[in-house]
């Protein structure tokens, strides 16, 4: 268990969570909830009612009249919500000064421990200037993390990184037990510390098993379809460079549908009542099969002869962003595709709604591209979609998305029988810091010193991300399991891609 005196301020400390959700749940008009928990709670606020008449009595005697405020419109559920929030919170966080404040170093002064104004201690990494809790509520950040990645299929959960428990504990509370929470932790001591400091022994022994290991291959492992995954990105900062590219390449990848979770909902919904079809339905049997993939790389601009001496000659597939350079440029593709779900992806298609270039569009593409394109739509069915909470339909043939639009228009070639595909501007990297080439709304800048360098055509250095370095993967496993096709990529200034050769190679 923690120190016992912070166990102690710890049940107060809980208290102001409890209330804090109380305040929610009168918000959005849950009675059931209200009721049930501020009455569970009633013992614990008149115990802290009296402790504060005997420490600071106006103080105590305000904190009685909220009270009463709250028993007096218990029937007005919002009034009651505001009065626990503006009121009664400010007083109960007031109410913890008593214990005084923490402000500790560990014995090797790489950790930081200090109280927050909720009572509980968060963490900061001194060696990196880093917090890995929140300085004001860590128990209320926590909760919202679990809240956000709860998932009531998933039977077990793998957490990267233990902090001091606050996420594990949330865990526990929000699934009732039901699930085990496997904890990954490359530091024996903050495991110690979440005992000590925290409340990692807040959570049943059976509940949770804790791994101790500085290689990220384990918890990798435990990650399956039966289980959600977490990763405490502020402790990834003392990992090895090697192993904090691969850890946060997995929890890009793994995490970027669920950040995005609403928007795919109501895109989905609205893509299906537009009319499209789905691309089952698309008719491929004419198109050329030498395929070319047209991103938005920067090497798009050293490409543009190459794609008017093909136009006609192969088949185009163009990515959104690059639909209006392309057709400014009198290059006509056959071929569109749109995935992103947010809204300014509508400004690819702005002005050139009475286009008829076939469209391929995510069936979470945002919705108006759908309802106001006039061209040819095909709906592409994504195998994440079953991760969402308001999708039960499966669809045949559920297409993998790579994590990148660049990656949709390579299966589409794939799918559509390709015999030889050539990239144009897939530069998986940001030659020179640019990110996108000239003409695209995307283009900017990045600073060379906070990238990564990996290998560049022709045995450059290149710089890049983690991002787009897993959509360099993803493409590469591509090639690799279709061999019987013919890879070139045009680039001269971007990444390698494993696979591919280069025109002048053939």
């Amino acid at each position: 268990m923690a120190e016992d005196f912070l166990e102690t301020i710890y049940q107060d400390a809980k208290l102001i969570s409890e209330m804090r959700q109380i305040a929610c749940y009168a918000q959005v008009h849950d009675e059931y909830h209200v009721r049930r928990k501020y009455m569970e709670q009633v013992p614990e606020l008149i115990r802290v009612c009296k402790r504060y008449v005997q420490s600071d009595k106006a103080g105590g005697e305000e904190f009685f009249r909220y009270l009463q405020e709250i028993h007096d419109v218990c029937h007005d559920l919002i009034l009651m919500g505001d009065i626990i929030e503006h009121k009664l919170l400010p007083l109960l966080e007031k109410s913890m000064e008593y214990y005084g404040r923490i402000q500790t170093e560990n014995e090797e002064g790489d950790f930081l421990f200090q109280t927050t104004a909720s009572g509980f201690l968060t963490i900061k990494d001194l060696k990196h200037d880093l917090y890995i809790h929140s300085t004001v509520d860590p128990m209320w950040e926590a909760e919202k993390v679990a809240e956000y990645i709860f998932d009531p299929r998933k039977k077990e959960y793998s957490i990267l990184g233990c902090g001091l428990g606050y996420l594990i504990y949330q865990l526990y509370v929000i699934s009732n037990g039901t699930v085990l929470i496997r904890v990954f932790e490359k530091d024996a001591r903050m495991v110690e510390y979440a005992r000590k400091y925290g409340v990692l022994d807040w959570v049943p022994a059976d509940r949770i098993k804790i791994t101790v290991d500085a290689d990220p291959l384990p918890f990798l492992e435990s990650v399956t379809e039966e289980t959600k995954c977490h990763v405490l990105v502020p402790e990834l900062a003392s990992e090895p460079d090697g192993i904090r590219e691969i850890l946060m390449e997995f929890y890009v990848n793994y995490s970027s549908g669920r950040k995005l979770k609403r928007y795919y909902e109501i895109n989905y919904w609205n893509n299906l009542r537009s009319g499209c079809k789905m691309v089952s339905e698309f008719d491929a049997a004419n198109m050329k099969r030498e395929m070319v993939i047209v991103a938005a790389g920067p090497s798009l601009d050293d490409n543009l002869e190459f794609l008017r001496e093909n136009s006609g000659k192969k088949t185009i597939i163009a990515v959104g962003t690059v639909f209006k350079k392309l057709l400014e440029q009198k290059i006509y593709p056959d071929m569109v595709v749109i995935v992103d779900p947010q809204e300014q992806t509508y400004q690819q298609v702005a002005g050139l709604e009475e286009q008829k270039v076939p469209m391929l569009l995510g069936m979470t593409a945002y919705w108006k591209i759908a309802a106001a394109y006039q061209g040819e739509k095909y709906l592409i069915p994504s195998k994440y979609l079953k991760e969402l909470d308001n999708i039960t339909e499966e669809y045949e043939d559920e297409w993998n998305d790579g994590g990148t639009v660049t990656y949709s228009a390579l299966e589409a070639a794939v799918r559509f029988k390709a015999e030889k595909i050539f990239f144009v501007g897939a530069d998986l990297s940001y030659p020179g810091g640019m990110t996108h080439a000239t003409g695209t709304l995307q283009r900017t800048q990045k600073p060379i010193e906070k990238l990564i360098p990996i290998e560049g055509c022709g045995g450059t250095t290149v710089y890049s991300d983690t991002v787009l370095i897993s959509y360099l993967h993803a493409i590469e496993n591509m090639i690799e399991r279709t061999p019987w096709i013919s890879y070139y990529n045009t680039s001269h200034i971007g990444a390698k891609i494993a696979g591919t050769k280069t025109l002048e190679s053939d």
